[in-house]
């Protein structure tokens, strides 16, 4: 009789938990995991792919796993160990970065080493590789000199050098996240529909396109464009338009208009009449891949994704808000980077509700402009493992019952070493409000107001053994 096993999706706080009942081991769910995004029982080949990557550890969770068979299945085809990815991919550097692991494994014939990886995706993120086409030759000429990669003085710089800032800082370029002065673009989804209309204008003119090159057409401003999805197609409508693309819909801003959902409501619960919809960056409407799900996705800069951010009013210490806009700024680039987006099906890095981060947009940055300033003194710092070379998860709460919890104690899960139990000296509450685990709000406040600590010390205090670096 085969063994009967379930999964089992928590939801906590920041962060989710997968559990695998009924005594199933995560080498167990190699196979329904490959159905459930193939459609299909793997080969002998590609079960035993997939199953070496769980035995070594790169994949430690069923949702990680299916995600990373979902990005394999979108850019291999078909199946994951036939071709590598498609001779068209993008040239932008996220993609590419990506697309360092599926392309090392079609063309050496096994996973890379960390190091490995690392130094390959440090040529694409620092500039030196700039093209797919090139990516892909000069792997290919390493394989021929049978190198896996090459010297560590590339960039410029060498690869395990770290220049020294002030305050505790590190200055470094780590792997998967681009030196753009406003730093990654990021993706966070606003709100869904089951195919209904999404009404989008702007206080200035907006191309309308399909994906991300061909423009369809221009708007003016303050003309409404309505986006639905039936009969496998988009349709757009309003401002004279009468269009019905296949591929995902985007409405880019240009001169630096503001973009307006006017189909979506959130409600300011303090200024009567106010209205959270209202961003920077692109709107784009996507369908749900394997789901009845219409999205509206704001693509934009992160550090003008922090502007929006709303999980707190800008008021209080000033360390304090630093603490919290690098632990934000951390979480979104550690999951565009290190997971791949939690919303693997949807093609976004996480949400704006309190399940990931609260975000609403321009119109929280009017109100909330010393926050703003607040974190432009910490731009591009993030919170890293200890050889800080990729960002870790950064989840908080609001307040502890006198000490945080650990990882392991909380979801019994050994992956987050820096996710240790500490006492939390200025608690306000008799219970845990939140998930308890990593940097406590309450407790970061109190620090850095009662005891005037830095945001560098408060950081290293809630999250143990990590490095603080400056990213770009």
């Amino acid at each position: 009789m085969k063994k009967a096993f379930s999964i089992l999706f928590i939801i906590v706080g920041s962060l989710t938990i997968v559990t695998v009942a009924d005594g199933a081991t995560l080498h167990e769910q190699v196979v329904p995991a490959f159905v459930s995004v193939y459609g299909r029982q793997p080969t002998a080949a590609e079960k035993a792919w997939w199953e070496g990557r769980v035995d070594r550890q790169e994949k430690t969770t069923y949702q990680a796993l299916v995600g990373a068979m979902a990005y394999q299945r979108e850019h291999a085809g078909s199946s994951p160990l036939a071709g590598g990815l498609p001779a068209g991919i993008a040239d932008d550097k996220q993609t590419m970065i990506k697309a360092v692991l599926p392309l090392f494994v079609n063309i050496y014939g096994n996973d890379p080493t960390a190091a490995e990886k690392v130094w390959w995706r440090k040529r694409i993120s620092c500039g030196d590789i700039t093209k797919y086409k090139n990516l892909v030759s000069s792997m290919q000429y390493h394989k021929a000199k049978n190198v896996r990669k090459g010297s560590d003085s590339i960039c410029g710089v060498k690869a395990a050098a770290v220049a020294s800032s002030p305050g505790g800082v590190s200055r470094r370029t780590v792997a998967g996240i681009s030196t753009h002065p406003m730093g990654d673009e990021v993706r966070i989804g606003i709100f869904k529909t089951d195919g209904r209309a999404i009404h989008v204008t702007a206080n200035g003119s907006f191309q309308v396109r399909e994906g991300r090159t061909k423009i369809l057409a221009t708007v003016d401003k303050d003309d409404v464009v309505q986006v639905s999805w039936s009969d496998e197609k988009y349709h757009v409508r309003g401002s004279g338009l009468n269009l019905d693309p296949v591929s995902e819909v985007r409405l880019v801003p240009l001169a630096g208009a503001i973009m307006q959902i006017t189909s979506y409501s959130d409600p300011s619960p303090t200024i009567t009449g106010k209205n959270y919809n209202r961003f920077r960056g692109v709107i784009e409407i996507r369908k749900c891949n394997g789901c009845n799900e219409l999205w509206a996705i704001n693509e934009l800069r992160t550090e003008y994704y922090l502007r929006g951010l709303a999980e707190t009013s800008g008021q209080g210490p000033e360390e304090y808000i630093k603490a919290l806009g690098t632990v934000a700024r951390t979480y979104v680039l550690y999951h565009k980077v290190i997971t791949g987006g939690r919303f693997v099906r949807q093609r976004f890095d996480i949400d704006n509700t309190a399940n990931d981060q609260l975000y609403r947009g321009y119109e929280y940055e009017l109100i909330t402009s010393r926050m703003a300033s607040i974190f432009n003194k910490t731009k591009g710092v993030i919170v890293t493992n200890g050889e800080g070379d990729k960002p870790v998860v950064t989840v908080y709460f609001s307040d502890s019952d006198g000490r945080t919890r650990s990882a392991q104690e909380q979801w019994n899960s050994s992956r987050f070493p820096h996710l240790q139990s500490v006492k939390d000296p200025r608690h306000a509450s008799s219970t845990c409000r939140g998930h308890c685990v990593g940097m406590s709000a309450q407790g970061a406040y109190g620090l850095a107001g009662q005891d005037k600590w830095s945001f560098q010390k408060i950081l290293k205090y809630f999250y143990k053994g990590v490095s603080l670096v400056k990213a770009y």
